[in-house]
């Protein structure tokens, strides 16, 4: 009888152990599938940046650390508030076309830029880029010295009133700008009337930002791997993370989450 009941009470033992055993086994399983979907693909690289595509957890892991941007930088938007405070500095008036020749009016009001006068003692004129005349006042932003005009397919055309700089592919839209916490860097980007925005990276350089590195919307042979970056923030003064969209795209692989990494040189 001792006999039978030690038999009995040993099954019982092994039937528990095996239980517990399978109990536990799917937690480890489970602890290894999160560990392996941790994903950092290298997409491009030169000497002044890197750029990953990595996977959602390493995205809101590192977004989980940073309090959301809230600030947005001040614009005037009233073009003739714009004119007058910018007196001496920019000069509107009306250019016209004549059997083909450019005629321009700097003596009675008009809505045309004419000229610019840069804090650095830099001028340009309609004379000297005539896009001016093709152009319409968007946005003035006092703080980062920043005129913002829209051109055709409602593109950005940006001038850099400190140094005279022409062109959103050097100056930017202001409204693209992200700085990171020392603002050693920051974001910028622009639309060049396409679908897609372009986007690039500018570095503190005694007063101004200059440009520092282009970040290419073509990553793979498909291109037009980046479109519209969205979710975008710092981390620190040298990576850059951000999400990337298209209109009406619900499924494309080329969708996701990408960290970008500045090269200090």
């Amino acid at each position: 009888m001792k006999q039978l009941l030690s038999i009995l009470l040993y099954t019982l033992f092994l039937s528990c152990q095996q239980r517990s055993n399978t109990a536990r086994a799917p937690l480890i399983a489970e602890d290894t599938v999160q560990k392996s979907t941790v994903v950092e693909d290298l997409l491009f690289s030169n000497d002044t940046i890197s750029v990953y595509k990595i996977d959602s957890i390493s995205f809101f892991k590192a977004s989980g650390k940073l309090l959301p941007k809230t600030d947005t930088l001040p614009y005037i938007k009233d073009f003739e508030r714009a004119k007058i405070i910018l007196t001496g500095r920019a000069v509107f008036g009306n250019v016209g076309f004549n059997h083909g020749v450019m005629e321009v009016d700097t003596l009675t009001h008009g809505d045309n830029l004419c000229l610019i006068r840069a804090s650095n003692g830099h001028t340009v004129s309609v004379w000297d880029n005539t896009e001016f005349a093709y152009i319409g006042f968007y946005r003035y932003y006092p703080t980062e010295e920043i005129l913002l005009f829209e051109g055709g397919h409602s593109s950005d055309f940006a001038i850099d009133l400190r140094t005279g700089i022409v062109g959103a592919e050097q100056v930017g839209n202001p409204a693209y700008i992200l700085y990171t916490p020392n603002k050693q860097f920051r974001l910028n980007g622009y639309f060049p009337g396409q679908e897609c925005s372009a986007y690039f990276i500018q570095r503190m350089e005694g007063d101004h930002y200059v440009h520092f590195g282009e970040i290419p919307l073509h990553l793979t042979s498909e291109g037009f791997d980046l479109c519209t970056l969205e979710n975008i923030f710092w981390n620190g003064e040298t990576e850059l993370y951000f999400r990337n969209t298209y209109f009406a795209a619900g499924d494309d692989k080329r969708l996701g989450f990408f960290k970008l990494k500045i090269h200090s040189r």
